[in-house]
């Protein structure tokens, strides 16, 4: 794995200037968040009891009241976690409301009425506090949207039930949850006995009916879209009861049997200092999704670092066996992993103190570049919530007044916490004039430029960037990316924002070098085309790709909408033909291109979105020779890198690389799903390759 993106050096077709800059996007926010919580310490959930309305009584009414401490509420989903199926139950005792029981005669049942039912959702618990925390935090959001309401709730009665017991009655009702509203019907079992009534209450729901799922990331966790709900109260008469307004204690108590558990400072906290330090301390890339600076830092997140590393989620590491061994890789042993999952399991005691150090090694994973000299935006840069998605471009000028090669580079967020990714791109100086302009012109510093760079039709080089988990870039010996007197640099920068919007003002260090004989590295870049069609035949609206396209036009510029029929061309195919071969559901895509000069592939970088699902890069396919670059068999959003051969990989002037792509649309729930063409947002596709090149001779 690599320090940097070593994306497009050389833009082979300008066509293209304005769609290929934006590489991620917000779904990559989500991802990121879904580990923040797994390595988020358990919250302290607040105890109290829901606040209701009191029934009042009728005439020879009685109102029960719910006894929360012998009541329950339980949802069950089937998950898929860690590559395994479960059956999930999470429950809550956090139960308030009022049953009021009419007088009956003859022995029929009496009239039932129901108050507000009120459920705290935040005190939703199930076996793994990773679960529990994506739930809490990512989903229902119940730190903002504690409650669950059940209103303006009728009971029809069975014809046969009786005055102590009813089977088969209904509760028709409005559900709140997180300030969504649906009606919902229940399935009543009751009974009364002496001072206590019984009841289990059970309905279906769907997550997306409610914006609360379903649940999916690749490779980590995914659940249906059903969800079964079951209310189990204990109600007491309410004239010798008052319910608690607080629960005694929590659902139940995970904590293992220690005596069996592995020694933290001998075997967990090597394995901890190894792999994770270096990314999660202090000041490091992924310190804002977890610090990790002592044992009691690793402690708190047990639950979450078993579920992560057991499903080969971290450390990350995406490409298969598949393909030729690559530089820098990352992962952990089978030993390693049960070591993590056995501490975890048995309650993550510690035989050191809380506050011992966990350290990364002394030596960095990759040689840091030389600050030769160190570029900071010109001034920090203002945004907010009001654009959630800010893609903003600065200029970063080193003031070069000779031929300089540029050998390595290390982009430094300011703000890990908004800063969503980085592009660096060369500029010749005749482009400096139109840059000044346009940032001139817009207000704030830099100027927008979420297609392109602002439309700026000169040609440029990717010379470097920053996503998550990136290292510094070092191109090697006796090469690097030629920059003429004058030249420059423009950053874009896509800030994402949620809450926190502060200033940013992040810098790059730059390794240069005056040896001229150095070699230029070339890259090219490598395009399928992408043509998903709506599901089951559906057609009209977006799900047409005439309206697919002018969407895709007005949300990026006219340019952006010629670029899929182009595609097309460039590899092939006919956009109807293509389309055939989906069932609306997964999609594949494949382009061959020629290689046009002899050299060694020092780097290759494949990207698509949000759906997905595979990725693999050949070289010479279908041939004896056959060599696959690059095989990423479960697509991660999160984790694009760029990626080095270990062994050389030497090529020829007409020598054939195939890219293939590969999208499944269950990998996200669209409520209005659309016909799905190459465009740069995060809810479009890419099928998107770069293959750096070091030129023979």
């Amino acid at each position: 794995m690599t320090g940097a993106v070593r994306a497009v050096r050389r833009h082979p077709w300008r066509t293209f200037a304005a769609t290929v800059l934006v590489v991620l996007g917000v779904g990559a926010v989500m991802n990121r968040s879904i580990i923040s919580a797994a390595l988020l310490a358990d919250d302290e959930v607040d105890l109290s009891l829901p606040v209701v309305e009191p029934l009042e009584a009728g005439p020879g009414e009685t109102v029960y009241r719910i006894d929360p401490e012998r009541s329950s509420a339980t949802v069950h989903v089937t998950e898929e976690l860690a590559g395994a199926d479960n059956e999930v139950e999470l429950v809550t005792h956090g139960i308030a409301g009022d049953v009021g029981v009419g007088p009956g005669a003859d022995g029929r049942a009496a009239s039932v009425r129901l108050g507000a039912i009120a459920v705290n959702v935040e005190q939703l618990e199930s076996d793994n506090s990773l679960r529990d925390k994506m739930i809490r935090h990512e989903f229902l959001e119940s730190s903002e949207h504690p409650e669950v309401r059940l209103d303006d709730a009728t009971v029809s009665l069975p014809d046969d039930a009786s005055a102590t017991e009813v089977d088969g009655a209904t509760i028709d009702g409005t559900l709140h949850v997180k300030g969504v509203d649906r009606p919902t019907t229940w399935s009543v079992d009751a009974s009364v006995e002496g001072d206590t009534l019984t009841a289990t209450a059970t309905t279906t729901i769907k997550m997306s009916d409610f914006g609360v799922g379903p649940i999916s990331k690749a490779g980590l966790v995914g659940t249906e879209d059903d969800m079964e709900v079951a209310l189990r109260l204990t109600a007491v008469d309410g004239r010798g009861f008052e319910p608690p307004t607080v629960l005694a204690s929590a659902v139940d108590d995970r904590a293992g049997d220690t005596s069996d558990a592995p020694s933290f400072s001998k075997e967990v906290q090597p394995i901890l200092e190894q792999n994770c330090a270096s990314c999660h301390e202090r000041g490091a890339v992924g310190a804002s999704m977890w610090k990790l600076a002592n044992a009691r830092d690793a402690a708190d997140v047990a639950d979450g670092l078993a579920v992560v590393t057991k499903a080969e989620y971290m450390p990350p590491w995406p490409p298969s066996d598949e393909g030729i061994e690559l530089q820098h890789a990352r992962g952990l042993t089978d030993e390693q992993i049960s070591t993590i999952v056995d501490w975890a399991k048995a309650g993550a005691p510690l035989d050191v103190p809380d506050s011992t150090k966990v350290e990364a090694p002394a030596e960095p994973e990759v040689p840091l570049p030389r600050a030769d000299v160190t570029l900071s935006l010109p001034e920090p840069y203002q945004g907010g919530p009001a654009t959630k998605d800010d893609y903003r471009c600065f200029i970063l000028d080193p003031h070069l007044t000779e031929p300089t090669f540029l050998t390595g580079s290390n982009f430094q967020p300011d703000q890990l916490q908004i800063v969503h990714h980085a592009l660096v791109y060369q500029r010749p100086a005749r482009a400096m004039a139109d840059a000044v302009a346009r940032d001139a012109a817009d207000p704030g510093g830099g100027w927008s430029c979420a297609t392109g760079m602002g439309g700026d039709s000169t040609a440029g080089a990717l010379v470097g960037g920053w996503v998550p988990g990136q290292r510094p870039q070092d191109f090697g010996d006796g090469v690097g990316y030629e920059f003429e007197p004058g030249d420059f640099l423009v950053v874009q920068i896509h800030y994402h924002y949620d809450a926190d919007a502060p200033p940013d003002r992040s810098t790059m260090a730059l390794e240069l070098s005056h040896d001229m004989s150095l070699i230029p590295l070339h890259t090219s870049q490598l395009i399928g085309p992408v043509e998903i069609p709506c599901p089951g035949g559906l057609t009209g609206g977006l799900c047409d790709r005439p309206a697919a396209l002018a969407d895709v036009a007005q949300r990026f510029g006219p340019g952006a909408a010629v670029v899929s029929d182009a595609l097309n061309r460039i590899c092939r195919t006919k956009p109807e033909e293509l389309a055939a071969t989906s069932d609306g559901v997964t999609a594949t895509t494949t382009c061959d291109y020629r290689i046009r000069e002899d050299g060694d592939i020092v780097d290759v970088l494949g990207h698509m979105h949000e759906l997905g699902s595979s990725y693999r890069m050949t070289l010479n396919p279908d041939t004896a020779g056959q060599k696959v670059l690059l095989d990423i068999p479960t697509w991660d959003f999160d984790w694009q890198l760029n990626y080095q051969p270990v062994e050389r990989v030497t090529v020829k002037k007409g020598d054939t690389i195939r890219v293939s792509c590969s999208w499944d649309r269950n990998l996200r729930f669209d409520p209005q799903p659309r016909y799905i063409v190459f465009a740069e947002g995060t809810r479009d596709e890419m099928c998107f390759s770069t293959v750096t090149i070091r030129p023979e001779g």
